[in-house]
């Protein structure tokens, strides 16, 4: 069957996210104090009908930086980045760069996007300087070297009149490649999985969402990108903490089989847990989409893509054995405090009949 060819893209951009974990956690209210730069306390635009208490929690601060336009492929990014800062520590880099022209030129440049070090030598300096201006606002500080990356397509206006279902529809293999940045051809399995996971709100929308980009038809993006922002960044959080965790279990293991085992060793336990836990409940108590059924989908697919559900239930497995730890060594310490106390009543028992008989003699 002959196909037609993909229309050309008149109009699009393509947002490029980086990811950032930058401490404990970030008081925000103090972050906007000390900025130089323009900010705004995002919140999500509702466009569309919604309840109105879905939202951040709190909102997120957002930061524009100016810089060098960076060179990308056929492409070049915007002289401008937007960095996003969360209350639970992390940090979104948003890249923007127009695109127009075949859909060849796209599928160069997601290849030329993925792993990009520039950008992420770019980011990195940007949010370095941001760590700096900062500083007192960032609880225990420290850039971790993991990062994160996503890159949105939102493709506004074709050369000639599209449906946009059967474009995607017909065209797969194209938008299969563009996503997963391939420049070869991809197998049949792969390229349904790459373009099956996606939704629309309108007729004249739809959102395709993959593990390493997204695809966007039609208007209104803002809040669709701040959810799949979010997703990339609690994407990174749950890696981040799943390979803290894996640390502290072994630094726990470690206090748990040496002989000698102190109150300092169960305070150390517990500042783990405790510090693993806080993250954990942060992330996920950070977006809030109870009623935007349409916000809620593209997260769940989203989510589906970078196995969340997965990685929160590994999480919740090893604060539960780092729970278990804490109570075997608070078990034991109460174990040694109950003997010490048992041995001190009978030296004061023993000591008071010494005392009788002497008395007596």
């Amino acid at each position: 069957m002959l196909r037609h060819p993909i229309p050309q893209l008149r109009r699009g951009v393509c947002y490029v996210i980086l990811a950032f974990e930058l401490g404990l956690s970030i008081n925000l209210d103090g972050a906007a104090s000390r900025l130089k730069q323009s900010f705004e306390r995002t919140k999500f635009r509702r466009n569309r009908r919604a309840p109105r208490y879905f939202d951040y929690d709190p909102p997120p601060l957002r930061v524009s930086q100016h810089g060098q336009q960076i060179n990308v492929g056929k492409f070049f990014t915007k002289a401008q980045a937007d960095l996003t800062l969360f209350d639970f520590g992390g940090c979104s880099v948003i890249y923007e760069i127009d695109i127009t022209g075949p859909i060849g030129h796209l599928i160069e440049l997601s290849d030329v996007l993925y792993n990009n070090t520039y950008l992420w030598n770019d980011a990195r300096e940007r949010v370095e300087q941001l760590m700096q201006e900062l500083s007192g606002c960032i609880s225990r500080p420290n850039l971790s070297d993991s990062i994160e990356e996503f890159a949105i397509y939102h493709m506004e206006e074709f050369d000639a009149e599209v449906h946009v279902p059967a474009l995607v529809n017909d065209h797969a293999r194209e938008f299969a490649r563009l996503l997963r940045s391939e420049t070869g051809d991809l197998g049949e399995e792969e390229v349904r999985d790459a373009v099956s996971t996606k939704t629309s709100y309108g007729s004249g929308d739809l959102v395709v969402v993959d593990w390493n980009g997204a695809l966007f038809f039609g208007d209104d993006i803002d809040d669709v990108k701040a959810v799949l922002e979010f997703c990339n960044l609690e994407f990174l959080e749950m890696r981040f903490l799943d390979e803290q965790l894996d640390s502290y279990l072994e630094s726990a293991y470690q206090v748990l089989t040496v002989k000698k085992k102190g109150i300092a060793d169960l305070n150390r336990v517990a500042r783990l847990q405790v510090d693993s836990a806080i993250l954990f409940e942060a992330v996920e108590n950070a977006l809030k989409l109870l009623g935007d059924q349409y916000l809620a989908r593209v997260y769940s697919l989203a989510s589906q893509k970078f196995h969340l559900p997965e990685w929160h239930s590994s999480i919740r497995r090893k604060l539960d054995a780092l729970d278990s730890i804490y109570q075997k060594l608070a078990d034991r310490a109460a174990q040694r405090r109950s003997e010490v106390l048992e041995w001190i009543i009978i030296l004061l028992i023993l000591v008071e009949v010494v005392m009788g008989v002497l008395e007596r003699v």
